[in-house]
């Protein structure tokens, strides 16, 4: 099950979600997606709403049994312990409530959301940042071939992980194509599925872990676990494609190569899982200083 919410639709947009969802009431969409329509379907409303707002809820397997995402709303989706809840901004006197939204940086609310921001990396020093290459978009039917995994301290770089992950498919040619890996790379050196489970759990341990598009790692991780019998004990994620969509306009996508341009960073050898898991943390490391 899936929930949007619109203001300032653009007509265009409108009609996206009306081929795909049911206009219950104005500017609410509700349905019943697969993971990977839903995906694109999301980026597609951030991609369009313009000077609108967008809010989706989805089912999903975790405590809650849902998850929140938003975009330029002044209510944000926040981890709290692994439980995602809406963080609603201070308002600080009756001239601070105004039916328009306030661009971040111009507030006093968006000055104590940065200030929260702040004090929660600070408590929370050490994070992994992840990401995965995979034989294609679909968490229910393709691999992981590789994983790469980050381990920050202190904004510091202090351990590094990559592996290769067997699998009984082939990889397709665009998929070689893309990243470099061949089936013979992943015959030669690949770890079976279950140990290169245990690998990841044991380098990420209680850790935050942080990604862009995040979910899409997790729900071909969780895959994995289901498949080798194991249970996932990672309870918090970040997504840095979020944190960039709220924080940079005008930009003509969202994919990680144009968003490490947009901080000159270099973007070469990207589509492999240790290089995109570098490019991630610097990009950040960015967005933690707008």
């Amino acid at each position: 099950m899936i929930v949007i919410s619109v203001t300032n639709c653009p007509p265009g947009l409108r009609g996206d979600l009306s081929k795909w969802l049911s206009e219950v009431n104005t500017g609410v969409y509700i349905g019943k997606l697969s993971a990977k329509v839903r995906d694109e379907l999301w980026s597609r409303v951030c991609d369009s709403i313009r000077s609108g707002q967008a809010t989706m809820v989805y089912s999903t397997n975790n405590e809650q049994g849902y998850a929140f995402m938003t975009h330029n709303t002044t209510w944000v989706a926040t981890d709290y312990e692994g439980i995602t809840l809406m963080k609603k901004p201070f308002v600080l006197n009756s001239d601070a409530v105004n039916s328009s939204l306030l661009k971040p940086g111009f507030s006093k609310a968006s000055k104590y959301r940065r200030q929260a921001v702040a004090l929660k990396n600070k408590m929370s020093p050490s994070y992994v940042v992840m990401d995965v290459e995979t034989t294609g978009m679909d968490y229910d039917n393709d691999r992981i071939i590789e994983v790469g995994l980050l381990k920050v301290t202190e904004d510091v770089i202090d351990d590094r992980f990559q592996c290769f992950v067997q699998c009984e498919s082939n990889i397709p040619e665009a998929v070689t194509k893309l990243t470099g890996i061949t089936n013979e790379m992943i015959e030669s050196q690949g770890m079976k599925e279950e140990e290169a489970f245990e690998k990841i759990q044991e380098f990420v341990g209680k850790d935050l872990v942080i990604g862009y598009n995040v979910k899409f790692d997790m729900n071909f991780f969780q895959r994995l676990g289901e498949r080798v019998g194991k249970v996932i004990t990672i309870k918090k994620t970040r997504d840095v494609l979020q944190l960039a969509r709220r924080k940079i306009d005008d930009l003509e996508n969202y994919q990680l190569k144009t968003v490490a341009a947009y901080f000159s960073l270099d973007t070469t050898n990207v589509h492999r899982a240790l290089t995109d898991c570098e490019l991630t943390y610097r990009i950040y490391l960015e967005l933690n200083k707008l």
